[in-house]
């Protein structure tokens, strides 16, 4: 039998019975007959459960009834489980008596394969097994049935059965009691490599695909996979049979069979007529009896003729000729299909192979026999018969031990004899303890079973009985006697080792954990023993954890009814995460129909499909799609989706005005069409030389005039034409113009700049302007707008989020409404970026959310990769969420050479919750080469797609050659992106792992991004990468759900980060949207300008810098970006942080301490003043900017950081001396320990100090300077600790712990290494900034790790620590601008249309000017200035073009009246031509006056006269009326060869001519034919002439006309030149003037000249909270 097989998995069951049930024929198995099948298969179903409720084996009797059982797969059989076949209602009716829910499930799974194979063909095969050698042995049947082929296994056979559907199941192992019938799905069977002899049996058929990674990676067809997958159990030697569709050989892919080709050699295969299974399973499908010997190591592969399909040509069932695929084996064994090959009409009504019986279908058998008894002879001719177990195959055999029920992969086992063992595919695998061990390893593993049976037992009762409580005290009793005896579970010891961290180049810390601890906890459910204990990491002491103390579980009782739609709805939905009419309505007791009455409008049936959704769901998202999906279905059901129309065009956002829309040139959503019209308009081009071409993308092509007025004048320069300009706007390239100099280096020419920058101004505005003013295309664009950036209306989940009962949650946690929220937008949405602000609770989140959606079903395997310092307190929160969760943690260590296989087999061969993985970790888990290079393909696609789209709009061209050259580069930046180091049989895929949660996904935004706009233009890591690559794998593997990403900071230096995070979590948007490319974002949400920086005293170098000036159209882009984002800021959380302490102005912010600066840091001040000049000028060599402010951070920090001959000591002084006040105040505060909620034993508050400059090192530092201040100052050497001490994830998990335990009084560190995954924050009342990071992000994770929930001090303080008249005061300033303007971002609050960027932290020279002075107005006169020469430049320009428009205005108008004089002679000279076409030819000689009508003697006869021709014209004749006239030079051409070049003329217009040309000494003569032939031309050519000058004329007087009208204008920026010419004066007269101010911060004198502080009498005891910060 071929039982459906799905994924299910289940007991292993063995029925103890005496008889063993042996069939005579098909007539003692199941009957042919519907009626008389289905009665035999609830005859078998009733007497199943009346030997299952009795708990006794089944009668010979009782056996021959069970044996009827024929599954539901069968024609005319699986209708009795069609609930809309009501003639069948009886039988289902029993049916759900006798089967529970799951089991009744089942059993319609089983109605698609459940077909059952014919007795005498069984007989067959098992003779044909025994042929090949086969005597005894182990022999595995997958989708067993109810046993056929056990039933007619020989003796010495050991069967083992493993079906899918319980019920047959449990049939099989009554009828056959000494087999092993294991109830699961055969994708979850595990057996160790090479276990069985042979493998029989009919293998299920199903386009369907089995989650099995180990065995399945390639995701082949069912059947298939079970073939595999039998061959891999099988030894080798060993042989596989099997009656499998026809599919497998005839299939046109190989992949199949060429998989098992890899481990076998086909000994045979014969085709069964059609309907040889008609009796057992009412199928007429073609199967195939296929015999394979898996083979050994050492031996050469069989023929292999049999991996390939070709198409054959047969006859169609009305005589039509078709080509169907089939297996060249049977072309070359046609003795083996035992039919004849034509196609027929099958069951379904569809045209397909069959084979026509040439014997009567009970013949077959035999006839298979005899080919098969030939077959196995040939076969062992060959040596391909089965061999004997070789001796160590003997040894794997007798030394395996089945794994007890309920045991999985990697878990350690303690046997009753005292030995051990670990599960191994699915076996007990003996490991060696030693005895020095084994006495502990015991006890942990009685721990581990003791706590896992507690958890189990709280999950499953309601009631707080006795035997919970003894069960607690027993585990606490076991967990206190070990404590007694060994000591802490998670006990250690530091040793060095030597080694180095290749990330950090630190010394690796080991930690050494005892031998037995380590065998234990990491194996699997090992993490549960690590659970039962709080351990203080330098103390080393533990206290018992909350579940030995008290309950954690509270299961959720099931919903068995309910009174209204409404309640039945929230049951659904918080048991399926959908909506479910019929199961609504089953907990109502009524029909759908009254369920979908009473709902109401809270659900919506979503047109087209049998899909509900709810009334939230429905209206939300995409909604202009679904109401144009409404609208098509009411107008083709009337009525019927009216009510659908009303709501959803009562939610459609209000529609964008023109007036709201900033229109860019090259805007995704305004066609090319409408931007060629525009330039053509523009250009007043009348004679079609404008065209613009959107190739893909941000791919444009412009082609326009490089003359007229218009072009170079009036929207263009001549430098930069209008079209060129068109071109690069669209493109966002850079706007310059260059010169060349005589060494041919290239220089800025930033006069023409300005005047192109100017002109590409007027022609962006125009184009703006000009988009709305006919009304057909304005409303044509406003709908095109509105449809791609108008649609979205964004879903509340408050509500969602409050109906979640979340079972199995520890009852001692309560979620926070946004955290609840959160969750249910996990659940709907396929991707989601959880955007909470730092303290929020993400972790939580993330972990709820993926429980629930593996729990729901819509997720099977998640894996949660965290920062690597992260993971054990990752595993540990979700411990204590879920106490009952089955994780895997894996490190780096996890995945090193030696352990990567063990874990890929422990991820891929367990059901687990969740896998939480490091970042460095998961990057070592590759993609296959294959999924590497379909990844890499997918990369390529849109630059290839831009080449086809060039070639077939240009033909080959320059852009091509570009584009062709972006392929390849792309192609090669993505090989060096993935070029890893891999493992050839381990990767990603074979994990299973089919969802993704990443923690803190700011550190991915590094993805590769290509844009013309320099500081957009991001090569990308190795990190962001990998992730973009896995994420895409899941995509196309799995659909849309694949991804959550968390981080407090999604945005850090740019707006243009949301372009990135998008790629990620929402593609599919902006490819809705047409933003397929970066530039193509940025034309529609940006506005990139060009712009020349001036140095700030003047000089003659300039540096061109393309950057985003603003964005445009924010609130579109930022619902985009909230389509996707759960956007949670700190306003809008309200979380249960501390406050920050007042100031004395009143604000609760953080206090800045000034220190004075120093002589010697304003002279040091002084000095980068003038190296940023030397910067300006271009004269400062290797320095820059960012050089110079990264200096100026460390001086403002401490002198000695940039002169090593220093002794001033900057802020390091004044930060002891604040330090020490505080902790002087609440070194004697007191605070529960968070583990036990108990009060702590060590007294005393935290500060957190950062400081990203001079970390530790051998050199003069500011960590170690700081520490001996503050020793000098009373602090303990041993509470002052550096987060750069704990070299490791364990040493900082230790330290972070030493903190929250008050070990530590103050930890200094910085941005990078203590902020994300910090948890210190217990008893933090005070955090320091002693130096300003550069980006509002660090800012944020730096104040996260106090301003969090769990600080017990209900007020902190912030300081932040600088030097007057230094960097700092820029930092800070910048920084806290930033900030705002990222809060405002995120938050969509305030937000206008248009908005400025982030920008970046360094300075440009102007401002290092101002800071180097002392002076910050001369920032104002350093912009000012700016803006002078800007517009001085735009003055100049203005000038040029006038004085060019009166050249062109005297030139054109001599060139009009000559083109006149010119159109007048040529008028005439048209008038008396004569036509010379045909025998109307006639050349009248000038030298004679003989006119000859041959065109050859005409020839002949200008030949000779060619002969003393020199330069001066000389008249040779008279042609169509008109006199002719000729002049000759001779030239040499490169290769010193002399020609003669003749120039013919027609007498009265010179530009009337053509010229010809002979080598002299050649063959052949200057004038022959082709010479009369251009002459004629040239005369017939006249009216053409005339044409030409007509029209130039017209070109002519229009660019007069032009030219007359820009002609005298003023400069537009007059009155802006004048008013910067003023404010220039001003602001240098102001200068001149200014006094000192006095500062307008707090100044902190130096240490020495502060009056020591008192030491205040200690704080009073709380309950857990501190006592005032400071």
């Amino acid at each position: 039998m071929a039982g459906r097989d799905d994924g299910g998995s289940g007991p292993v069951t063995a029925a103890a019975a005496t008889v063993t049930f042996r069939p005579a024929g098909q007539q003692d198995l199941a009957p042919s007959g519907e009626k008389s099948r289905i009665a035999a298969n609830l005859a078998a179903l009733e007497l199943l459960r009346k030997v299952q409720a009795e708990q006794r084996p089944a009668t010979a009797d009782e056996q021959r009834v069970l044996a009827r059982w024929g599954g539901w797969g069968a024609q005319g059989v699986a209708q009795v489980l069609d609930e809309n076949r009501v003639e069948f209602e009886p039988e289902r009716t029993r049916l759900r008596e006798l089967l529970s829910p799951q089991e009744y499930a089942a059993a319609r799974l089983t109605t698609i394969n459940a077909h059952y194979t014919d007795a005498a063909v069984v007989e067959q095969v098992w003779r044909a097994v025994e042929a090949l050698g086969f005597v005894e042995g182990r022999v595995l049947e997958p989708g067993c049935g109810a046993g056929a082929f056990i039933g007619y296994a020989p003796a010495g056979a050991a069967m083992t059965g493993v079906e899918l559907d319980p019920s047959t199941a449990a049939i099989a192992g009554l009828l056959y009691p000494e087999a092993t019938i294991r109830a699961e799905s055969f994708a979850t069977t595990r057996f160790p490599a090479g276990h069985f002899d042979a493998a029989v049996g009919n293998v299920p058929f199903a386009d369907v695909a089995l989650h099995d990674p180990r065995y399945n990676p390639a995701r082949l067809k069912m059947h298939n996979h079970f073939i595999v997958k039998s061959l891999q159990m099988v030894r080798p030697g060993g042989v596989v049979a099997v009656l499998t569709s026809r599919w497998t050989m005839d299939a046109t892919n190989p992949a199949a069979r060429r998989a098992m080709s890899d481990l076998a050699d086909l000994v045979c295969a014969v085709r069964l007529p059609s309907k040889t299974h008609w009796r057992a399973a009412g199928t007429e499908a073609v199967t195939d009896v296929l015999i394979l010997r898996r083979r050994e190591p050492d031996r050469a592969p069989a023929p292999t003729g049999w991996l390939t399909a070709v198409p054959a040509e047969l006859t169609g069932p009305r005589g039509e000729l078709e080509m169907v695929p089939i297996n060249s084996y049977w072309s070359e064994h046609p003795q083996r299909v035992l039919g004849e090959p034509v196609l027929e009409v099958g069951l379904h009504g569809f045209a397909g192979l069959a084979i026509r019986p040439t014997v009567p279908l009970e013949q077959v058998p035999a006839l298979l026999g005899v080919q098969l008894e030939a077959a196995a002879a040939e076969a062992q001719h060959a040596g391909l018969g089965m061999t004997p177990r070789s001796v160590e195959q003997q040894t794997q055999a007798a030394g395996w031990v089945p794994a007890v029920e309920g045991a999985v992969d990697g878990q350690l086992i303690a046997r009753r004899d005292g030995s051990f063992a670990v599960i191994e595919d699915g076996g007990e695998v003996t490991i060696t303890v030693p005895k020095t061990q084994a006495v502990e390893v015991r006890a942990l593993i009685e721990l581990r079973d003791t706590a896992r049976s507690l958890i189990a037992a709280e999950a499953e009762s309601l009631d707080d009985s006795p035997e919970l409580d003894q069960a607690r005290d027993r585990l606490a009793m076991l967990w206190r006697s070990y404590v007694a005896r060994y000591g802490p579970i998670n006990r250690f010891n530091p040793r060095r080792s030597g080694r180095t961290d290749p990330e950090t180049g630190e010394e690796i810390i080991s930690r050494v954990v005892p031998p037995a601890v380590r065998l234990v906890t990491r194996s699997t459910f090992g993490t549960v023993v690590s659970a039962l204990e709080v351990f203080d990491e330098l103390a080393q002491t533990a206290q018992p954890a909350s579940l030995l103390q008290h309950r954690l579980i509270v299961p959720r009782q099931p919903v068995q009814g309910v009174e209204t739609a409404a309640d039945g709805l929230a049951v659904v939905l918080d048991s399926l995460g959908r909506v479910d009419i019929g199961e609504i309505a089953a907990l109502m007791g009524v029909e759908p129909a009254r369920a979908i009455a009473e709902l109401g409008d809270q659900v919506f049936q979503v047109p087209g499909t049998d899909q509900w959704q709810t009334r939230a769901h429905y209206l939300s998202g995409d909604v202009r799609t679904k109401l144009d999906q409404a609208r098509a279905a009411e107008a083709e059901s009337p009525g019927h989706y009216s009510g659908h129309v009303a709501v959803l065009e009562a939610v459609l956002p209000e529609p964008i005005g023109a007036g709201d829309i900033a229109v860019r040139l090259g805007a995704v959503w305004i066609p090319d069409t409408d931007h060629q019209q525009f330039l053509a308009e523009l250009l007043n081009d009348r004679h079609g030389h404008v065209e613009v071409t959107h190739l893909t993308g941000s791919q444009w092509d412009v082609k326009g005039p490089k003359w007229g007025v218009e072009a170079t004048t009036e929207w263009g320069t001549r430098r930069m034409p209008a079209g060129t300009l068109m071109g690069h706007l669209i493109a966002q390239r850079a706007i310059v113009v260059h010169d060349t100099l005589e060494d041919g280096s290239r220089v800025l020419n930033p006069t023409e700049t300005e005047a192109a920058q100017e002109k590409a101004r007027l022609m962006q505005e125009r184009f703006a302007a000009w988009v709305w003013e006919e009304p057909e295309r304005a409303t044509r664009l406003l709908t095109e707008y509105n449809r791609r950036f108008n649609s979205t209306v964004l879903r509340d989940y408050t509500a969602d989020g409050q109906r979640l009962t979340l079972p199995g949650l520890a009852k001692s946690f309560t979620p926070r409404r946004h955290q609840l929220s959160a969750v249910a937008r996990m659940i709907n949405e396929p991707c989601v970026g959880l955007f909470h602000d730092v303290g929020a609770g993400k972790t939580a989140e993330m972990i709820i959310g993926a429980t629930e959606l593996r729990r729901l079903g819509l997720i099977r395997k998640p894996a949660v990769v965290v920062p690597n310092n992260m993971l054990m307190q990752f595993a540990t929160d979700w411990l204590q969420l879920y106490p009952q969760a089955k994780i895997l943690a894996a490190s780096t260590d996890d995945l090193t050479a030696d352990n990567r296989r063990r874990f890929v087999a422990r991820v891929a061969t367990n059901d687990w919750d969740g896998v939480i993985m490091t970042r460095t970790a998961f990057e070592r888990l590759t993609l296959t080469p294959e999924h590497e290079a379909d990844y890499q393909d997918r990369q390529l696609d849109q630059v290839r797609e831009a080449l086809i789209a060039v070639k077939h709009a240009k033909g080959e061209s320059v852009s091509v050659k570009r584009l062709e050259k972006a392929v390849l580069r792309a192609e090669e930046k993505l090989k060096e992106l993935r070029d890893r180091a891999t493992d050839p049989d381990l990767h990603f895929e074979y994990t299973g792992i089919d969802y993704l949660v990443v923690d803190e996904m700011h550190q991915y935004k590094n993805l590769a991004t290509t844009s013309a706009i320099p500081d957009a233009n991001i090569l990308g890591s190795k990190r962001a990468t990998d992730l973009h690559a896995k994420v895409d794998y899941l995509r196309h593997t799995n659909g849309n759900r694949v991804l959550t990403g968390a981080t407090a900071t999604p945005l850090a230096n740019s707006i243009t980060e949301m372009y990135v995070v998008q790629r990620y979590l929402d593609p599919d948007a902006l490819n809705r949207a047409g933003l397929t490319d970066f530039d193509s974002w940025a034309a529609t949400f940006g506005e990139v300008v060009t712009g020349p920086e001036l140095a700030v005293a003047g000089g003659g170098r300039f540096k061109v810098k393309n950057r985003f000036a603003r964005f445009t159209n924010v609130p579109e882009l930022l619902a985009m970006f909230h389509a996707f984002g759960d956007v949670k800021t700190a306003a809008d959380l309200d979380l249960p942080t501390p406050l920050i302490e007042a100031r004395p102005d009143g604000k609760r912010i953080p206090r800045p301490i000034v220190v004075p600066a120093s002589d010697q840091l304003l002279g040091f001040i002084t000095e980068l003043g003038r190296r940023s000049d030397n910067v300006s000028y271009a004269t400062a060599g290797e320095d820059n900017m960012l050089n110079i402010c990264t200096d100026g951070r460390k001086a403002a920090l401490s002198m000695r950081l940039v002169d090593p001959t220093s002794r001033d000591n900057g802020k390091i002084d004044t930060a002891a001396d604040e330090l020490a006040r505080v902790w002087k105040r609440t070194r004697h505060n007191r605070y529960l320990d968070p583990d036990t909620g108990q009060d702590s034993p060590n007294p005393g508050a935290l500060q957190i100090v950062f400081c990203d400059l001079a970390t530790p090192s051998n050199r003069w530092n500011a960590y170690h300077a700081l520490r001996d201040a503050l020793i000098a100052r009373g602090l303990p050497p041993g509470s002052i600790r550096f987060i750069h001490d704990a070299t490791s994830d364990v040493e900082k998990a230790k330290l972070f712990a030493a903190c929250r335990n008050g070990h530590v009084a103050v930890l200094i560190g910085s941005t990078e290494k203590m902020g994300v995954g910090t948890n210190i924050q217990t008893r933090a009342v005070h955090l320091m900034d002693l130096d300003a990071p550069w980006r509002p992000a660090d800012v944020a994770q730096r104040h996260g790790r106090i301003l969090r929930q769990g600080n017990q001090n209900p007020e902190i303080a912030i300081t932040q620590v600088i030097t007057e008249n230094s960097f700092d005061a820029y930092m800070w300033q910048t920084l806290e601008r930033k900030a705002a303007f990222i809060d405002q971002i995120m938050s969509g609050r305030g937000v206008n249309r248009t908005t400025g960027d982030i920008g970046d932290a360094t300075l440009n020279a102007a401002e290092a000017k101002a800071l180097s002075s002392g002076n910050p107005l001369l920032l104002d006169l350093a912009v000012a200035e700016q803006e002078l020469a800007r517009l001085t430049r735009l003055e100049r320009a203005h000038t040029t073009t006038q004085h060019t428009l009166a050249t062109t205005l005297t030139h054109s108008q001599q060139a009009l009246e000559s083109t006149k004089a010119r159109i007048e002679r040529l008028h005439q000279m048209a008038a008396r031509t004569v036509p010379t076409h045909g025998t109307l030819f006639a050349l009248t000689l000038a030298s004679s006056g003989r006119t000859i009508t041959d065109r050859a003697e005409a020839a002949a006869h200008l030949d000779r006269a060619l002969a003393g021709l020199r330069e001066a014209p000389v008249a040779i004749g008279t042609l169509g009326g008109h006199h002719l006239t000729a002049s000759a030079q001779t030239r040499w051409d490169t290769h010193g060869s002399p020609w003669r070049h003749t120039t013919w003329s027609i007498t009265g217009d010179t530009d009337l001519h053509t010229t010809t040309a002979w080598r002299i000494g050649s063959d052949g003569r200057p004038v022959d034919l082709g010479t009369i032939a251009r002459l004629e031309h040239l005369v017939a050519g006249i009216p053409t002439a005339f044409e030409h000058a007509t029209t130039h004329s017209e070109e002519l007087q229009h660019t007069i006309a032009q030219a007359r009208r820009l002609h005298g204008h003023r400069f537009t920026f007059a009155a802006e030149l004048a008013a910067a010419r003023h404010r220039y004066a001003d602001l240098t007269q102001q200068m001149t003037e200014q006094t000192n101010q006095p500062p307008a911060w707090e100044v902190v004198a130096p240490s020495s000249a502060v009056r020591p502080v008192n030491d205040p009498p200690p704080l009073g005891p709380g309950r857990g909270r501190g006592g005032p910060a400071i």
